[in-house]
């Protein structure tokens, strides 16, 4: 079973990022493969997750202005205007997603690392590569760690 992993191990990083999928470009004035490795990086994401934290304090910002002049069903019909998902759901689904891609980014680089580590022949795999798969390994390993560390869920 080891044996099996590490082989589809060696064969994930062997075979190019996007494997044999069929990228057209999303946008005419974004090539694919910015899309693939920059849009759609962990980097990225974690940009795009703090515009979005900050769009939902503008969002909770926004119904406590309005408290009084809209009518409640009006705001229960908008939906997550209530007290509860905007203090505790909103602060909870957000970590939840920061969380994940943290714990994926630390998992990719602990298994290219040790991918690394395994490699048949030398050849395969120089020791900068390995150095800097270690080393990606441990910034992935501490900056996830820090993440756990302070996560807190609302309630």
């Amino acid at each position: 079973m080891l044996r099996a992993i590490i082989v589809c191990s060696i064969l994930a990083i062997t075979f190019p990022a996007n494997g044999a999928l069929t990228l057209d470009s999303v946008h005419p004035d974004e090539p694919a493969d910015t899309t693939y490795n920059e849009r759609f990086s962990t980097r990225r994401s974690l940009e795009s997750l703090e515009a979005l934290t900050s769009a939902l304090d503008s969002f909770r910002k926004l119904t406590k202005a309005s408290a009084g002049k809209i009518p409640r069903q009006t705001l229960e019909k908008i939906g997550y205007t209530g007290w509860e998902m905007q203090n505790l759901g909103f602060e909870n689904h957000v970590g939840t997603v920061k969380g994940t891609l943290l714990k994926q980014e630390y998992l990719i680089k602990k298994l290219t690392y040790e991918l690394a580590q395994t490699k048949a022949r030398p050849e395969d795999f120089s020791q900068e590569g390995l150095s800097a798969a270690k080393m990606d390994y441990e910034k992935a390993e501490k900056q996830f760690q820090d993440y756990w560390d302070a996560f807190r869920i609302a309630d």
